[in-house]
Parts: C-alpha cells; sequence; structure tokens
C-alpha cells in the first residue's frame, strides 16, 4: 500500500510536470508561429533574427523531447 502510495504521488508530480511542458510548447509553437515569428525593435539585421529562429527551434525540440520523456516514464509507473 505504501509503495501503491508513492507511484500516486510520483505519477501526480509526473502529469503536473507533463501539463507545463505542454503549456510551454504550445506557447513557443504559437510565437513561433510557423517559421516566421515576428521581428522585434532590436533585429534590425537579419543575422539577429535568424539566431533567435534557430533558438526557438530549439527550444521547441527540447521541449518535446522532455514531453516525450515524461509521457514514457507515466507510462513506466505500475
Amino acid at each position: 500500500a505504501q509503495q501503491k502510495a508513492r507511484h500516486d504521488d510520483r505519477r501526480g508530480i509526473l502529469n503536473e510536470e507533463l501539463r507545463s511542458e505542454e503549456r510551454k510548447l504550445a506557447d513557443l509553437l504559437k510565437e513561433f508561429n510557423n517559421g516566421e515569428p515576428e521581428r522585434q525593435g532590436n533585429e534590425r539585421n537579419y543575422a539577429k533574427y535568424q539566431e533567435r529562429v534557430a533558438n526557438m527551434r530549439d527550444n521547441i525540440g527540447r521541449t518535446e523531447k522532455n514531453i516525450q520523456a515524461l509521457r514514457r516514464e507515466i507510462g513506466s509507473i505500475r
């Protein structure tokens, strides 16, 4: 019974982390705007804009991997 309680607690924590990562991904995708985010005032040259877009792609990829890992982890809890 104690082990089941630990698993339930762990599952709850992981589910909360998963929801947080999913919200983060939704925000990143909205800002990314299908690969064409709005240019900011401090991005006068195109290289700065491209650098920010590349960082956004990296963040999106990292967040997607985190979501996959959390789902695997949740699935492995008995």
